[in-house]
């Protein structure tokens, strides 16, 4: 045997995962500090770790932390669940952050004309559906590998080319003079901050954001997100298997059992027929996850592979 095979051999895989933990990450906090805490504190041996879409620092509520395997499927979280925020902000403040926070210079107020309710849930109303957004200047989107609110912050103002979201839901809650609180399920990468701009201009104003709450991210939902003081800590209990949530559960494609010929042609990545629709499938061989298959034309190909090789068992 080869000293390349005796390494691949040797070398240990993740104990736990691919895991997911739904997380309600308080305002204040970063999504990298959420990130990093777990990492300091999570028992040994959950090999990688990430999370699943951030979430800004004024924001608080559902942020999902992936270890092991798991933040492979980052972009199919995204592709999959729209994010759903319950927002509030204030008409007639101009900010460059699209916030209160004041983190990217000063805020001012600016005129506001009057309206009705109708009105502006007549506007709110027309975001639903396709609709295009410029990430904002204060944002975590890269510029030549730098984000942008760094570049923001060294007064430089990136433009980016608007990109194509989709409002799944939007719906005016509440109103008290130039305080709205609404609610908006959207795709990925949509700007809730933006989203409350655009809506403030087409009234003939700006906004700003006051608060923001991730309610959900397709099943995780903030009511039952592991709050900041049941988070992990070092030398203490903290049941893994128990608190998070296997991908192939959370990220809900239809299972698929491969027989030991089969399994090893996905374990190699060979291609093979099967008569299912089009459509992800998790592959198992005994029940144990091999990864993320995709069948395309009755052809089944392996997506992610974990690198587990089936072994038939006596």
């Amino acid at each position: 045997m080869s000293s390349h095979s005796n390494k691949k051999k040797n070398k240990p895989g993740p104990i736990f995962g691919p895991l997911v933990f739904n997380v309600y990450k308080p305002e204040g906090m970063t999504s990298t500090d959420v990130v990093r805490h777990f990492k300091h504190h999570l028992p040994k041996g959950f090999g990688k770790i990430g999370h699943f879409g951030t979430l800004d620092p004024f924001a608080d509520g559902v942020l999902l932390i992936a270890i092991g395997q798991a933040p492979r499927f980052n972009n199919y979280i995204h592709e999959k669940y729209p994010k759903t925020y319950k927002a509030r902000g204030i008409l007639g403040i101009e900010s460059p952050t699209g916030d209160l926070t004041g983190d990217g210079g000063e805020n001012k107020e600016v005129a506001c004309p009057e309206f009705s309710d109708e009105t502006l849930s007549e506007i709110i109303q027309s975001f639903l559906g396709e609709y295009e957004q410029s990430p904002p200047a204060f944002s975590a989107t890269k510029h030549k590998g730098k984000p942008l609110y760094e570049w923001a912050r060294e007064g430089v103002i990136i433009e980016k080319p608007p990109v194509l979201r989709n409002i799944v839901h939007i719906e005016l809650l509440s109103r008290e003079g130039l305080e709205v609180e609404f609610l908006v399920t959207a795709s990925s990468g949509t700007y809730i901050r933006v989203l409350f701009e655009d809506i403030a201009k087409k009234l003939g104003t700006h906004g700003a954001l006051k608060n923001l709450e991730r309610v959900s991210i397709g099943p995780a939902i903030s009511s039952n997100a592991l709050k900041s003081a049941d988070w992990p800590k070092r030398d203490e209990d903290f049941d893994i298997k128990k608190i998070g949530c296997p991908v192939d559960d959370f990220l809900n494609y239809a299972k698929i059992e491969l027989s030991l010929v089969m399994a090893t042609k996905f374990f190699n990545g060979l291609t093979m027929h099967q008569d299912l629709v089009d459509e992800y499938y998790w592959v198992y061989y005994e029940g144990q996850l091999l990864g993320l298959g995709q069948v395309e034309g009755n052809v089944l190909r392996s997506r992610v592979g974990f690198g587990i090789q089936p072994v038939e068992k006596n």
